[in-house]
């Protein structure tokens, strides 16, 4: 089994406080510090750092808001655990992921639901972190109105644990679906009408195969079914792609079912801008600007991500000032 991080030391902190001094402490030893969530939406090359910090333990669900629709819970809590709780308050985060709830903000990974809800940030309302300094900051509220003051709750999205630690978060929620269901269709654009939260296209040799998927009341799905005549299953597709490299690939909004035609193995998130391969002629687009990320498989020396942010070095500077979390960016 591939283990995409190497530490001299791991630590399965249980408080806030007990974090803060590890930071502290490795920025007075000068060590390298990675977090982990569950470890299994690791994005980009091996990670080595003299120490990790686990989030297993910080595994509580602090506040459910019924009336105002969200959800606060600390970052090692289990998105799939977090579902369940919801349910029972008739409450849905709507996101497909299968790690930890700071993973899931981390990685601003793309959604199976990506013509309605494409990217866990846009629903991050706000976060509790830890910055490289060892400073413990709240940032953001439990409102979609709060406006002031700097997004570090958004910087930190997509980071991949290199700005800061995620301690506890805040996300908006919807009501519960009643039911999700999805089934492969012939021609996907054809039944945008119908406002699925979803259209995912898979791509093998000369086979395209689309499915939809459908989110909302029964009766509703029921009816879609009848009049269409769709085989229904319950819940999602599986996206598991079944190579050892994948690679990510940003593209205009509205052309991921033409471009994934060019590739010989992948998945359009239709909606979304990305489209997920596993051919190594993906990296030939990076000639034409386009950007190209080496999400699994990317080896010791290689340019994983393919691009240089001006904006991101000036944040890596002030969020993480002594340079303690590995930079993969």
């Amino acid at each position: 089994m591939f283990i995409p991080y190497e530490c001299k030391e791991v630590y399965y902190p249980k408080t806030y406080e007990e974090i803060e001094e590890i930071v502290k402490e490795a920025i007075k030893k000068r060590q390298t510090l990675h977090v982990l969530g569950s470890g299994k939406n690791h994005v980009g090359k091996k990670i080595s750092a003299d120490i990790c910090v686990s989030t297993a333990n910080l595994n509580r669900i602090i506040e459910v808001s019924k009336s105002d629709l969200y959800v606060t819970a600390q970052a090692g809590v289990r998105v799939d655990d977090l579902q369940q709780t919801l349910s029972s308050y008739g409450l849905f985060l709507p996101f497909t992921y299968s790690g930890s709830l700071g993973g899931l903000a981390s990685t601003n990974k793309v959604s199976l639901f990506s013509l309605l809800y494409p990217y866990p940030k846009d629903f991050l309302l706000g976060a509790k972190i830890v910055l490289g300094d060892g400073t413990i900051i709240r940032s953001g509220s439990k409102t979609t109105k709060f406006s002031s003051g700097y997004k570090i709750w958004k910087t930190l999205s997509g980071a991949l644990g290199t700005l800061g630690i995620y301690l506890e978060l805040t996300f908006r929620l919807i009501p519960k679906p009643e039911r999700i269901v999805y089934t492969e269709v012939s021609s996907p654009m054809k039944y945008l009408p119908l406002r699925p939260w979803g259209l995912i296209s898979f791509v093998k040799g000369e086979s395209i195969r689309n499915y939809l998927v459908l989110g909302g009341f029964s009766a509703y799905i029921e009816k879609i079914s009848k009049n269409i005549s769709f085989s229904l299953i319950d819940g999602v597709p599986s996206e598991e792609l079944e190579c050892e490299r994948v690679f990510g690939i940003t593209v205009p909004r509205g052309t991921e079912l033409e471009a994934i035609k060019s590739f010989n193995q992948g998945i359009a998130y239709i909606g979304s801008g990305y489209i997920r391969v596993c051919d190594e002629k993906a990296l030939e687009l990076r000639s034409q600007g386009i950007s190209v990320i080496i999400e699994k498989g990317c080896k010791d020396g290689e340019d994983c991500f393919g691009f240089k942010y001006t904006t991101y070095h000036i944040l890596k500077k002030a969020l993480d000032p002594y340079n303690i979390f590995p930079m993969v960016l």
